[in-house]
């Protein structure tokens, strides 16, 4: 048998192979893909030390010139697609169409932060004389931190990679383990883009010695992070007493608000396409549908029609695994709780769970499942329903069916998310700001906020 492909460290100094390196397994049939090399603290001091010396001559590029070397790597990013979407499918186990769809809407954000670049302009309000009055400039951070998780391991990267290279900082990557390959793929083709040397790095292997050093180095300037909260609280117990910045998107529990007035085809596939993705593996996800009474019988029958023709792929951990089990055990323990599927049909591959007569209290309503469980609450009216989205310590995204526009739109806006999906279920697009309120994040990602996460302004005030 061959050796396995051997992953090093990007780290702006060449290709760094260490003593230790981490197997990674197609998640589907355990076969090994690739050891991936696991990076100290001294590896990530390397590493910061050549982004904190690369990113001030590439931010003081003419924007123009850094668009087309984002668009260069965008470029390269698409030639790359197959490759991309064959290993997020086999290291999550996602299956293969939607692994292609993530890159394929990951590219999507290069291709726009390549455009936003060129358009980081500075401002100025005109004083006395033309040589006078006030400069309002963009300047970038500096060093990020971009910290990410296995469930989408290119489209997280990007979304923090393309906006803060755009605004004219050097990233330092550090993926999830459990996913690493795609994400040091990405930083691979930055690199072999002609970005310059040290720009983009790549620091895999164990998480909490990676992301405590990173969080902790002083010339890095912001940490970018998604995943769990509980995580997110030592990020931010690391890095807030030296004052970085700090981005984190921490995950929901989605709800999908049915109006009385909704289509009913439209609600179940919004609940099935949206409750089941990527094994209910996303921070997306609808977690709870809120009914009317009298709609609920048909809605549920629309839904187990759609249910039936629903094939998922592995769940990505076995933590997981045995979270979905858990919840329905503890689902089941509750008066009037019936659960319909969630067994597991293969090893690591589940069906999905359609849950009735839960509610608060019941531990899948109240915690982000993160697992292919969707609940059907029925509520008495819009009010209950608002009250129920808003009631957990959540504010991702939220969902809305009704044929009343502006009704919905009057409850949408009750809905306390930094999303809101009204009679559909595509939520992420390149030019609008992907934010998490509350207890699911602080700041945003995508659109120009997303691109101004990563700046902080200058005023230059001139009197004479």
């Amino acid at each position: 048998m061959s050796d396995p492909v051997r992953r090093p460290l990007i780290t702006g100094a060449g290709r760094v192979e260490t003593a230790g390196w981490t197997p990674i397994h197609a998640r589907a049939d355990g076969s090994l893909i690739a050891e991936v090399a696991e990076a100290d603290a001294g590896d990530v001091d390397r590493a910061v030390r050549a982004a904190d010396a690369a990113w001030p001559a590439w931010a003081a590029l003419p924007p123009p010139e850094r668009a087309r070397a984002l668009t260069a790597y965008a470029a390269l990013v698409d030639a790359h697609q197959p490759h991309l979407a064959d290993l997020v499918h086999r290291e999550t186990g996602k299956p293969l169409g939607e692994a292609q769809a993530e890159v394929a809407r990951a590219a999507e954000v290069i291709h726009h932060f390549a455009a936003e670049a060129e358009r980081m302009w500075t401002q100025q309000m005109p004083g006395a004389t033309l040589a006078t009055g006030s400069w309002v400039r963009p300047a970038p951070l500096g060093v990020v931190a971009a910290i990410t998780p296995w469930n989408f391991p290119v489209a997280l990267v990007v979304w923090k990679l393309a906006p803060a290279l755009a605004a004219g900082c050097a990233v330092v990557v550090k993926p999830a383990i459990e996913a690493p390959l795609a994400a040091w793929a990405l930083c691979d083709l930055a690199e072999r883009s002609g970005l310059p040397e040290g720009l983009v790095s790549c620091l895999t292997g164990d998480g909490p010695l990676i992301g405590e050093a990173l969080s902790t180095h002083p010339r890095v300037a912001k940490v970018a992070f998604t995943g769990s909260r509980r995580v997110a609280e030592r990020i931010a117990g690391w890095a807030s007493p030296r004052l970085k910045a700090l981005s984190l998107e921490l995950g929901g529990h989605g709800a999908l608000v049915v109006m009385p007035d909704a289509d009913l085809d439209v609600a179940a596939e919004v609940a099935t396409m949206q409750g089941y993705v990527n094994s209910g593996q996303a921070c997306y996800a609808v977690n709870r549908v809120l009914v009317p009474p009298g709609l609920r019988g048909d809605l549920l029958e629309r839904m187990r029609a759609r249910i039936a023709d629903i094939t998922l792929g592995p769940m990505t951990t076995d933590r997981g695994l045995a979270r979905h089990h858990m919840l329905l055990d503890e689902a089941r323990g509750h008066d009037g709780v019936v659960v319909e599927g969630g067994e597991e049909v293969a090893p690591g591959r589940l069906s999905p769970a359609l849950v009735t007569g839960a509610g608060p209290g019941v531990r899948l309503v109240d915690e982000e499942p993160f697992t292919p469980i969707v609940a059907v609450l029925e509520v008495p009216d819009t009010a209950a329903a608002v009250a129920e989205a808003n009631r957990p310590d959540y504010g991702l995204v939220n969902y809305l069916v009704g044929r009343d526009l502006r009704g919905a739109l009057e409850t949408a806006q009750q809905l306390r998310s930094g999303t809101v999906a009204i009679n559909g279920w595509r939520v992420v697009l390149p030019y609008a700001p992907y934010a998490g309120w509350r207890g699911s994040g602080v700041g945003c990602e995508l659109g120009r906020p997303g691109l101004e996460a990563f700046v902080h302004w200058q005023h230059l005030r001139v009197l004479a």
